[in-house]
């Protein structure tokens, strides 16, 4: 993805402009402020075109943006429509981005400010933009965005039959992180992959694994244009932790955003997946089965790539 069009900047900065006059006349505790924008409720057509109230798509066309690249594949809102979604919701804060479905909390994603920054560090080296954009987005517009408290739903179609779900109510509890459990279940796993995307763990090459177990050889490869993109950044090692208290990520010894769970996230979470159609056949009872207990696994992944001589960093 490139982004280098001259209007895409100056929505960019009119964006920016207005979240701090709305983060300005918001007031806020000292030290920071914080806009709460109005709840944006985006309808969905069944041929997946949406529609935000009154706003005619021709106002995104004079902005600089196609209005065709929001609307989304109609198989998709079928697939969703018929397992009931009736509407996602998305709440951005200052702390995290949390959602639901049908009113059911998912497991949230929160970050502090150490974890924020590294992610606004990040999205430079995989996504293509010139050194204007970059430093706009890293060091205005990213920013500006976490003075924003902003909540959009998306409303899909009514499955036939099916009894309309409420909306949850705008102010509630937010989800909190879970008590600390004991661990019922440890393992930790090194993977190295090489330069072509070939993974090696426990001595020897996943993809002799992977062949006695009846599955492709590169079933666990990845691309080798993505391991170019990771090297590139620098990333040496990606570590993935659960916790009693979530899913944790470092890129090299750098955290990532938490999905922070609990009993009641994990549980809700795993029956709005376990209810997607979408799903291949029997995967609803392994979630069931699986998912709701992933707090008492204390499980650490380590996914490694090539150094190319550069000096290595420790895990964290």
């Amino acid at each position: 993805m490139k982004l280098t069009s001259r209007s895409t900047v100056r929505v960019l900065s009119a964006l920016v402009l207005s979240s701090l006059l709305l983060a300005g006349c918001g007031g806020g505790a000292a030290g920071g402020f914080t806009a709460v924008l109005p709840r944006i409720i985006v309808d969905v057509a069944a041929d997946g075109t949406p529609s935000v109230g009154s706003i005619n798509p021709m106002i995104l066309t004079l902005a600089g943006m196609d209005p065709s690249q929001f609307k989304l594949d109609p198989a998709t809102v079928k697939q969703l429509t018929d397992s009931n979604v009736q509407h996602i919701e998305l709440l951005f804060r200052q702390d995290g981005l949390y959602w639901w479905v049908n009113a059911k909390s998912l497991i949230p994603l929160v970050w502090d400010d150490a974890s924020f920054n590294n992610v606004t560090q990040l999205i430079p080296k995989f996504v293509q933009i010139d050194e204007a954009q970059k430093g706009a987005l890293i060091n205005v517009f990213l920013p500006a965005a976490r003075r924003l408290e902003a909540n959009i739903v998306v409303k899909l179609p009514l499955k036939a039959g099916a009894s309309e779900v409420p909306l949850r109510e705008m102010g509630g509890a937010l989800p909190e992180a879970g008590k600390p459990t004991t661990a019922k279940l440890s393992a930790g796993l090194k993977v190295a992959f090489d330069a072509e995307g070939q993974p090696t763990a426990l001595g020897g090459p996943i993809k002799d694994v992977t062949k006695a177990f009846g599955m492709a050889p590169n079933a666990v490869a990845i691309p080798k244009e993505t391991v170019a993109q990771v090297v590139g950044a620098g990333i040496q090692h990606i570590t993935i932790r659960t916790t009693p208290e979530g899913l944790k990520l470092w890129t090299n010894n750098q955290p990532l955003p938490t999905l922070r769970w609990s009993d009641d996230t994990l549980k809700s979470t795993a029956e709005v997946v376990a209810g997607l159609t979408m799903l291949p056949k029997g995967a609803d009872k392994v979630v069931t089965a699986f998912l709701p207990f992933l707090n008492t696994v204390d499980a650490n992944i380590v996914l490694k790539f090539p150094t190319n001589g550069a000096a290595e960093i420790p895990l964290p």
